[in-house]
């Protein structure tokens, strides 16, 4: 297979390979976020073919692609200093392109976008999860009409504040249309929802918006009268084909509430009969409120006296207490950091304590810089090791417990961020995770009771027993675990609200359970170590990128079945990142040069392998900020799996049954699962 073009552009672009002079022009530098989008998109009728590595998409060459240079400052630069065209105008519409709605995410990178149209493509997945806020600044077109892209409303296009034109009609949204976005998007002269599945009321803030001209709601499933305002502005068309709405301008009328107000002429005066019903109205909520504020008074008094009752019995004596989301706290000591402190979270064994803990078998596993790990099969009966050993296949249940010392010079307040940071772990509910199960701390040491994996991690899988009796690792196997893994890290990610980082994530942190899933383990045990006080968000957001890197090094082994050596700084195959752009910049035949000897046997997958190493190799952009978050990779491989599985038929599950959600509370809900003692995880 040869090197797409695009990889080699996107590799001279990372290596700074472009060429520069007094007379040569300088390249737009929104080329690598225009051939990132190219690349994870399907283009069956090559319309894209013009946007190549040779050509800057400022020249007037690429299709769709319209340029302007900014501002020129109050002094006029000079000619080495003059900045470059950028990129203001993408427009792609009709053309068969196609891919997963992250894609979008890419374009996102072109800070001065003015105007984007992707009408009539074939764009699919949620479009929730995309964000395109970065494009706030200057973004005033938005065009994604006539798609197949679904989700609720997207968040992050009510924070386009500048947007005039908005249209999304034809996809397959659904739920109901935000009630803030008319005070939102107070900047619209346009907006068109149509043929979509949008339920609830026609938001009364629409009213608010002076500018808005055209207003398009038609074909959804709305219902509820619509605002008198919008009534009189906009004709029947515009809410046509939703069987719930009634009301002018339509010939359905409305019968009781809100609908009986009849305006006239367009003032908003409503009619005597009207504001007497209104009126009376008014009158019964002010009696039930008043109802309702007498009983609260009362149940407060009884609720003020039970808690003084509870205060006075734990000012006399120490107890067990419930902490939030499943973890219950046993506490000893008056201190507010408790000397000694057990906690189990949900799916934990009920008698789980740290004597029970101390009787199990226990085998040491490892000793890092971190923790020392062991495993340890736990049993309520006899305490005979004997016995242990004995009957542990049968009744023994095994957990990996990781035993981390106090720091040295910590204070009070650090331990408190410690055990602060163990609960929210002990909250992480998801089925590509390695759940805490319990912790027990002391003033001495910290022990952390995980999930036991039995299957080992993915470096094993990937990287031992080579040799001729080895079982290959199949293409279709490796391509689940990296999306599972994916998965893993960017709930990660997103739960921890984007303040906390692996930030040493290799293949050796990936383990498999006995399903073969993918799971991700040790997340932010160097924070564990040494909690430090909230940073600001472009430090954190750094860490997290260095997580990417991470990730992206994991890919590499996934294809290539190298193994990565940091300290192999001459260019060589141990720095897998430097080595492949090399391999990329070099040419020649792929599959000898890159993929692992035991894909090349299995044949049939290049386009899925090529496409992975495009994503890896974006993860170890050089530059931090050229890295994608981790939600967009993680699209980005369900969308290469599953585009894979519509030419093998192998692949039942279609992406959006995976629904794994990146940006979601601690809280369990769709797309995580419990940790379960019977689970492996």
């Amino acid at each position: 297979m040869a090197a797409p073009s695009v990889l080699l552009m996107m590799l001279a672009l990372a290596a700074g390979c472009a060429a520069s002079g007094p007379a040569t022009a300088v390249p737009s530098p929104d080329a690598a976020a225009l051939l990132a989008f190219r690349s994870v998109c399907s283009d069956p009728a090559l319309a894209l073919a013009s946007w190549t590595e040779s050509t800057d998409p400022c020249a007037g060459t690429w299709r769709g692609v319209t340029c302007q240079l900014p501002p020129l400052s109050p002094s006029p630069p000079s000619s080495s200093s003059s900045p470059p065209p950028r990129v203001r105008r993408v427009v792609l519409e009709g053309l068969r392109l196609g891919g997963h709605a992250a894609a979008l995410e890419l374009l996102a990178d072109l800070p001065g976008l003015a105007s984007l149209s992707l009408k009539n493509n074939t764009f699919a997945g949620a479009l929730h999860g995309v964000d395109l806020s970065r494009l706030a600044p200057h973004l005033k077109i938005l065009y994604l009409s006539g798609n197949a892209f679904t989700g609720p409303f997207p968040d992050s296009v009510l924070r386009l504040r500048h947007l005039r034109r908005l249209d999304l009609s034809g996809n397959r949204l659904a739920g109901a249309i935000p009630p803030e976005i008319g005070r939102r998007l107070r900047a619209l002269l346009t907006l068109n929802l149509a043929r979509n599945s949008f339920v609830g009321a026609v938001p009364v803030s629409l009213e608010a918006m002076a500018t808005l001209a055209e207003l398009n709601v038609s074909g959804n499933h709305l219902e509820g009268w619509i605002p008198g305002r919008l009534a009189a502005a906009f004709p029947s068309s515009s809410f046509a084909g939703n069987p719930g709405l009634c009301g002018a301008p339509l010939a359905r009328t409305c019968s009781g509430g809100p609908q009986q107000i009849v305006y006239s002429n367009g003032s908003g005066e409503a009619s005597a009969g009207a504001r007497t019903a209104s009126a009376k109205k008014i009158r019964d909520r002010w009696m039930v409120v008043m109802i309702m504020s007498a009983v609260g008074a009362a149940v407060a008094s009884l609720v003020a006296a039970a808690l003084c009752a509870v205060l006075l019995l734990k000012s006399r004596k120490p107890t067990t207490t419930r902490r939030p989301r499943g973890g219950t706290t046993s506490t000893a000591g008056s201190a507010s950091v408790a000397r000694e402190e057990t906690v189990r979270f949900d799916g934990c064994c009920v008698e789980f304590d740290v004597a029970t803990l101390m009787q199990g078998a226990a085998e040491m596993l490892g000793k890092g810089a971190t923790a020392t790990t062991y495993r340890v099969v736990m049993r309520s009966g006899s305490s005979d090791a004997s016995v242990v050993e004995e009957e542990e296949a049968h009744q023994g249940e095994a957990v990996v417990v990781k035993r981390l010392r106090r720091r040295q010079g910590a204070s009070r307040e650090d331990e408190r961020r410690r055990r602060e940071l163990a609960r929210e772990m002990g909250t992480w509910r998801h089925a590509n995770v390695v759940g805490l199960r319990a912790f027990y701390a002391s003033a001495e040491e910290l022990l952390l009771v995980f999930d036991y994996i039995p299957n080992g991690s993915l470096h094993s899988l990937l990287h031992e027993n080579r040799g001729p009796a080895r079982v290959p690792l199949g293409w279709q196997t490796r391509l689940k675990l990296a999306q599972d893994a994916a998965h893993g890290l960017a709930y990660l990610h997103g739960v921890s609200g984007g303040t906390l980082s692996h930030r040493h994530l290799t293949s050796s942190n990936i383990l498999v359970d006995a399903g073969g899933t993918a799971r991700v383990s040790d997340f932010a045990l160097l924070q564990l170590l040494a909690p430090a006080p909230p940073g600001d968000s472009s430090s954190q957001s750094l860490l997290q990128k260095q997580d990417v890197h991470g990730f992206g090094v994991i890919l590499l082994e996934i294809l290539t079945g190298r193994q990565h050596s940091p300290e192999d700084g001459g260019g060589g195959a141990g720095d897998l990142p430097r080595w492949a752009r090399a391999a990329a910049r070099g040419g020649g035949e792929w599959a000898p040069e890159v993929f692992d000897v035991e894909l090349q046997r299995g044949g049939g997958a290049e386009d899925e392998m090529v496409a992975l190493l495009q994503v890896a190799l974006l993860c170890v952009a050089e530059e931090p900020l050229e890295r994608p978050r981790m939600a967009v990779v993680a699209k980005m491989i369900e969308d290469i799996r599953y585009r894979g599985s519509k030419r093998s038929n192998k692949y039942s599950a279609s992406p959006s049954q995976a629904g794994h959600s990146y940006e979601s509370s601690p809280s369990v809900s769709e797309g995580t699962t419990r940790s379960t003692p019977a689970s492996s995880s």
